[in-house]
C-alpha cells in the first residue's frame, strides 16, 4: 500500500470473495488517503457490513497460512486445467486469473447445461466471445470433479 501516500486520486479495493471463499458475505475493503475516505463516509451506508462479516475478515486476515496453501492449489489446479483442456484439444485463452475461457464452439450451451445437470456451475459468455465458456480454478477435489464430467459429456 506504500503508493497510496504518492497518489493523492489513487483507491486500493479488496474483495474476500475469492481466496478468502467469503463471497455469500460481499464483503470487500477499499483503502486510499485519509480525505477521500471521509468523502465517502458522506456517502456510506451506517450499516453497511454486519458484525459477523467484520469477524469473519478479521480472522481470514490474519489466517494468512491457509490463504497462502489455497491460493497454491488454486495456481497449481489452473495449470493442471490448462493442460487437460490442451489434452482434450478444447482451445481455450491463457488466464491469470482465477478462471479459464475456453472455446467449446457450437456446443458451448450443452456444456454449460449439462455440466449445470451435474451440480457443475461455469457461466457462458458466447454474448462477449461466441462459444466461450468462463470456467472457475476451484480445488484439486473439483478440478477431478469437473474433469470427469467434461470427458463424459463431450464423449
Amino acid at each position: 500500500m506504500g503508493h497510496l501516500s504518492d497518489h493523492a486520486n489513487l483507491f486500493v479495493s479488496r474483495t474476500f470473495s475469492k481466496a478468502y471463499g467469503m463471497a455469500g458475505l460481499r464483503l470487500g475493503c477499499l483503502f486510499s488517503q485519509a480525505e477521500n475516505i471521509q468523502w465517502l463516509h458522506k456517502a456510506q451506508s451506517p450499516y453497511s457490513v454486519n458484525a459477523a462479516a467484520m469477524l469473519a475478515a478479521s480472522a481470514a486476515v490474519e489466517d494468512r497460512e491457509h490463504i497462502e496453501r489455497y491460493v497454491t492449489e488454486i495456481l497449481e489446479c489452473r495449470r493442471r486445467l490448462c493442460r487437460a483442456l490442451e489434452r482434450m484439444a478444447i482451445p481455450y485463452y491463457p488466464s491469470a486469473a482465477n478462471f479459464v475461457l475456453a472455446r467449446f464452439g457450437d456446443r458451448a450451451i450443452e456444456v454449460r447445461d449439462r455440466l449445470r445437470d451435474k451440480g457443475i456451475l461455469v457461466r457462458d459468455r458466447s454474448y462477449e466471445m461466441p462459444g466461450c465458456v468462463r470456467i472457475t480454478v476451484g480445488t484439486k477435489a473439483q478440478l477431478r470433479t469437473f474433469l470427469e464430467a467434461l470427458a463424459e459429456i463431450l464423449g
